[in-house]
Order: C-alpha cells, then structure tokens, then sequence
C-alpha cells in the first residue's frame, strides 16, 4: 500500500516536471496541489471551530445539567453537534491530510536519489548511446518508471540541482562544505521560521485580550521550532515543500482574518463576546464562591467567639456559686455550736478515751 503512495507522489512529481523541468518548480506546483486539495477543509473546520466557541455557553450549560450523568451528556452534546452542523474534529482534518504528505514527500525524495552503484549499460537509458564500459555511481530513482522524464533526469547524476542548490541534500550536510556553500540552506530554514512566527502571530492577533493557556504558548513556541528542525534535518527538497505550504498558510490566515473576523456581526466576533462572556461569568463565580467560603468562615469564626464567652461566663457563676456557700456552711458550724451539741468528731475522740 505504501509503495502506491509512494508511486503516486512520484508520477504527480513526474508531470509537473515534464511541464517545467525544474525540480523546486516541480516540487512547489505539488505542494499547491495539497494545499489547494487541504483549504477547503480547513475552512470549514475554522468555521467550525468559531462556532463552537459562539454557542460555548450551551455546551456549559449542557455539562452543567448533566454533570452526573456522563452518557446523557454526551449523547445531548452529539444531537447538539447535528442540530448546529458542528464537527469537533473538523480542525484535524486538514493536519490529517498534510502529515502522511510530508512523510510520503519524505521518502520519495529519498528513494528518487538513492544512490546506487552500476555499469556504464545502465547510463545508455539516460544519454542514449553506448559509452566506455566503467563502473559508476549515482542516482537510480526508485517509484518512477525508466522512460520518465523524472527519471531520465536523474540516473546517474549525483546532485538534484536547482537553483543553485543541491535539493537531495540537507543543511545540516551542507554545514560540512563551507559558509558560502551552506548560506542558500541557511537563508531556506530562516525564511520558514519567520513565516512560521509570523502565522502564529496572525492566529493571536486576530483576539489580543484572550487568555492564553500554557498549553497554547507552548504551541506558539514549539510550532515554528519543529519546522527549522525538520527542514535542518531533511532533504532541501522538503525544505521547499514546507517552504511553500507556509507561504500559503500565511496567505490563508490573511483571508480567515478579513472574511470570518472583520465587523461587530462576523462570525469570529461573536465568538470572541460569547468566550468573553463566559470568562466574565467564571470569574464572577468564582469570586461569590471564594465570597461565600469568606462569609461561611466568619460565620464560624463569630459563633466560636460567642460559645467562649458564653463558657467564661457559666465558670464566672460556678465559681460565685461556690463562694457564695461557703459561709453558708460556716454559719451552720455556728448554729451547731450556739446550739450546745457537740460536733461529732468530738464525739468519736470521747469514746476513744
């Protein structure tokens, strides 16, 4: 299965080179194809996802209502998706697509210059006729039929030049040829970092006063990263697929911004004031909660303060209580001894004696 991909991205590869032979042309009208095939997907899965954020206090108040019953939930959240026409995979699917291009673009790169050892017979298929009989070494494409133009072009060469730059090869190879040799790669990876940075920049700047999660920045700095790294690694031919999907991108971004978040009744505008509003709505329960804990403590706090003074003041009068019979038992002892009668202690030592 892999290796129809593969023939597929080759003999695509094929034609537009037998249009314009040129292996960047060739490889740059490919990545248009993708990205033409890919942005239809991506804006319906951006128009999606501004929709989901517009009707996001349903969805809250859904979850609300059915917190503790997680398959009613997500049964009412599914009729809710039909009901407003929302996929909320819809913003996977153009990466879907995209990724296994790349890697497929990847290794047919690879196999297309794969070097190879072979007699000068195998040279007649390029040039035609028949040279001394040597050994050599160079190209032999694999995915490619022998009669296309493709493959003429490269069996037996040892570079996939273009412009002046040798696009089987990667700048981190490139580095060990000198400065002067190693700039054109340079000038490829730095190109698509700042289209990279400025596409993120594009995505943030369309609501500056959102919160921005960790998970996001994280993203916002990883995104352009992975992009210099796979162009440093790969091929300079990837290096101009990713350099021309970016363009693009940034291009697509223009027109998101301008057709989906532009005027008070756009659809993105709406979204940012239900996500503003529900922020605002957290917030302020957020506050009454912590204002209820602070009340519920206090509350607390005043009746400990009362069942203490209501303490001190019961040992207060226990202790009056006790001072006040004391003398009442002393004034028995005087009654007793007013009386004539004996104490009976004084009894007890009579008998004794």
């Amino acid at each position: 299965m892999l290796n129809g991909l593969f023939e597929l991205i080759a003999n695509t590869l094929n034609f537009f080179y037998t249009l314009v032979p040129n292996y960047a042309v060739a490889i740059g009208l490919l990545t248009l194809v993708v990205m033409v095939i890919t942005t239809p997907l991506t804006l319906k899965s951006t128009r999606s996802m501004i929709e989901m954020q517009r009707l996001q206090p349903e969805i809250r108040r859904l979850q609300a209502q059915y917190k503790d019953d997680r398959q009613k939930l997500n049964e009412e959240l599914m009729a809710f998706y039909r009901e407003h026409e929302i996929n909320p995979l819809g913003g996977c699917l153009p990466l879907l697509i995209q990724a296994p291009v790349f890697s497929i673009l990847y290794y047919v790169v690879r196999g297309l210059t794969r070097e190879a050892t072979f007699e000068s017979v195998q040279r007649l298929v390029r040039d035609g006729f028949v040279p001394d009989a040597t050994v050599t070494t160079g190209f032999r494409p694999k995915y490619l039929d022998s009669d296309t133009d493709l493959y003429r072009s490269l069996l037996g060469d040892d570079e996939m030049r273009s412009f002046g730059v040798d696009l089987s090869q990667s700048p981190a190879q490139a580095f060990s040829e000198g400065f002067v040799h190693v700039l054109p790669y340079v000038l490829i990876v730095a190109v698509i970092a700042a289209l990279s940075w400025y596409q993120q920049k594009q995505i943030m700047g369309r609501n500056p006063n959102a919160e921005i999660t960790q998970q996001q920045q994280m993203m916002m700095r990883i995104g352009p990263l992975m992009y210099v790294f796979f162009t440093f690694v790969s091929p300079a031919a990837i290096g101009v697929y990713f350099l021309v999907s970016t363009v693009w991108r940034v291009g697509q971004q223009h027109y998101i911004t301008h057709a989906l978040y532009r005027g008070e009744d756009a659809p993105g505008v709406q979204a940012q004031k239900a996500m503003a509003q529900l922020r605002s709505q957290k917030v302020k329960d957020v506050g009454g909660a912590k204002e209820t804990k602070k009340a519920s403590g206090a509350r607390q706090a005043g009746a400990g303060r009362a069942g203490g003074k209501a303490g001190a003041k019961g040992r207060s009068n226990g202790s009056s209580a006790k001072g006040s019979a004391r003398p009442a038992g002393k004034a028995s002892a005087g009654t007793r001894a007013s009386s004539g009668k004996p104490h009976p202690r004084s009894r007890k030592k009579k008998k004794r004696k």
